[in-house]
């Protein structure tokens, strides 16, 4: 279970109000929460920005591929190489 999931659990099984708590564990009104939020993680406007410029038109980081440029996978070279026959001697002669 996610530590969000295990964290509801307790809420629904105490019966309790959830509790917004900042970073050494002491309860907080829900303006602090924001204001911890907004001061301590919150992404740099310059980050977000280097982030969209790099995105493509749909959204992703990774230019897409034309269907003749994809890359077919192949075997791994050992799987293809011819293997060795090897010979093992029987432990008892079989035709006696």
């Amino acid at each position: 279970m996610s530590h969000i999931g295990a964290r509801i659990l307790a809420v629904l099984q105490e019966n309790k109000p959830y509790e917004l708590r900042d970073i050494q564990g002491r309860p907080i009104t829900w303006d602090e929460a924001r204001k911890l939020i907004l001061t301590n993680y919150q992404v740099p406007e310059e980050i977000k920005r280097e982030s969209r410029r790099r995105k493509t038109a749909d959204n992703s980081t990774k230019p897409r591929r034309k269907r003749r440029e994809m890359v077919t996978h192949r075997a791994h070279e050992a799987a293809t190489a011819p293997q060795p026959v090897v010979a093992t001697a029987s432990p008892r002669n079989q035709f006696n």
